[in-house]
């Protein structure tokens, strides 16, 4: 039961979170104030603060930012999840003016919980991808 309610933490998280017409007070309510991230850049990977932020950083270079939650797995205290996310590149991205291209990225996050609440995210994500989508990198050759 401990199990499900997680996974339901950590879909509501992000999917609410990082969709543009999402509600950021998850974060609050969900993850630890001393969150651990290690996935996220180095100046946003403590606190759920930072957690927020990066949110807002996403949600602003993406107006119509839409992360699903696809597969999601809890075992023990650690909550995966496979997920999609994407929109209109509209807003700055990390310094990178818009493109006004429409792109998606895929990604796998591991959430480790305790007492109710996010308090370590580990993940890896194809934004290599979703910047040849905007047309910022080359594609890769193909042979």
């Amino acid at each position: 039961m401990l199990q499900e309610h997680y996974k339901t933490i950590v879909r509501r998280v992000n999917e609410e979170a990082f969709s543009a017409d999402g509600d950021l007070s998850v974060i609050d309510e969900f993850v630890a104030a001393d969150l651990v991230d290690h996935t996220a850049p180095p100046d946003l990977q403590h606190g759920n603060q930072s957690l927020k932020q990066l949110a807002l950083i996403w949600r602003k270079a993406f107006a119509d930012l839409k992360v699903t939650v696809h597969e999601i797995v809890a075992e023990g205290d650690l909550v995966v999840i496979a997920w999609s996310g994407g929109g209109t590149h509209s807003g700055e991205l990390m310094g990178i003016p818009p493109t006004g291209k429409t792109g998606y990225m895929t990604g796998i996050t591991f959430n480790r919980m305790e007492d109710g609440r996010i308090v370590e995210r580990w993940g890896n994500n194809d934004q290599a991808g979703l910047f040849v989508q905007l047309g910022l990198i080359p594609a890769p050759a193909t042979n």
